[in-house]
């Protein structure tokens, strides 16, 4: 019996100074990456850093945070942010933001309300840090500006994981319900007002191809960044009003960042879709009327509408007919 106690009371001594090590590391890290930070010229600030959660845990506190890179006009600033491990797991990360946060871009600020919003990330226990997933969700949101607008949403979900079965593949998935837009920007898009003020829901499931993998070196400010080579849509699926829009394609992405490639766009309520896609810019309104023509045209009696959006040579087209240049990825 005596052996069986000094082995559990030795077992819980070492056991609380891998936590107290651990819990040191965790901070040592943490205030090292705010100075990397800071050095590389990001303007970040906070009051206090410290960890708790013995035994099970790391949960880690930084309180009245304020980031703001050097040179891009935006800082974010929170009463706190909270980030958990488990002790014995310490690869992967949970964030806690609070409820309230604000957004200054510009001489813009943006007050943000929202209901748990939480944030997931993992990556591999190996050597090269290797990305394996990550996850927003948030519940209701809204955001004020003090120049007038507002956006709410009911919930939201972002997920981002490695594809296992495909080298530097990674899958990307958003989920959107109930997304309010400012009333200026609903009228810019659908002037009639005969979709309504809020877009029911909004999905896109996706993968991305990049020409190295996530992991650590991808970031560590040494070599290239890394860039996308290849966008598959699987899915996207808007419900606005009595409008429903589908996508399916993708495009490959040269070095210059030109894409090529394919998206087609369904919809039963094509003419609707059209004037959208002028509204957000994808058709120039000169040409909005031949559009119109040929969707109807193609359209067979009225019914559902495809329409091929083809990037070629650095340039778009619906199908044959030319709309314009191609959007770059980067220069």
């Amino acid at each position: 019996m005596r052996r069986l106690t000094f082995l559990v009371l030795f077992i819980a001594a070492a056991y609380s100074a891998y936590w107290f090590i651990g819990s040191r590391a965790v901070e040592n890290g943490t205030e090292s990456m705010i100075a990397q930070a800071r050095s590389d010229g990001w303007d970040l600030s906070y009051t206090t850093l410290n960890t708790t959660g013995f035994p099970s845990r790391f949960d880690t506190t930084v309180t009245d945070l304020s980031v703001s890179p050097m040179g891009e006009g935006w800082q974010w600033s929170a009463p706190f942010l909270q980030v958990f491990a488990l002790s014995y797991q310490p690869n992967r990360l949970i964030a806690a933001f609070p409820n309230e946060q604000s957004v200054r871009i510009g001489g813009q600020v943006i007050d943000i309300e929202s209901d748990s919003l939480r944030a997931s990330a993992g990556v591999s226990a190996n050597s090269d840090l290797s990305f394996d997933d990550a996850t927003v969700e948030v519940g209701a949101l809204a955001a004020q500006s003090d120049f007038g607008w507002a956006v709410t949403l009911d919930r939201a979900l972002g997920a981002f994981r490695t594809q296992p079965a495909a080298e530097n593949r990674y899958d990307a998935y958003f989920e959107i319900d109930g997304i309010t837009l400012p009333a200026d920007v609903a009228r810019q898009i659908d002037p009639s007002g005969t979709l309504g003020p809020v877009i029911t829901n909004t999905v896109l499931d996706s993968a991305v191809t990049f020409d190295q993998p996530l992991d650590r070196h991808a970031f560590d400010g040494v070599g290239a960044l890394p860039l996308a080579t290849n966008f598959t849509l699987r899915n996207f699926t808007l419900h606005w009003g009595q409008v429903t829009v589908r996508a399916q394609g993708g495009f490959d992405i040269d070095a210059q960042g030109i894409p090529d490639g394919r998206i087609t766009f369904r919809s039963e309520q094509w003419r609707e879709m059209i004037e959208m896609m002028v509204a957000a810019g994808v058709i120039d309104s000169s040409i909005e009327p031949t559009v119109m023509n040929i969707a109807s045209a193609m359209a067979l009696g009225g019914g559902a509408l495809e329409l091929p959006l083809v990037f070629k040579g650095g340039a778009m087209s619906i199908g044959p007919l030319p709309i314009g240049p191609a959007p770059r990825f980067w220069q």
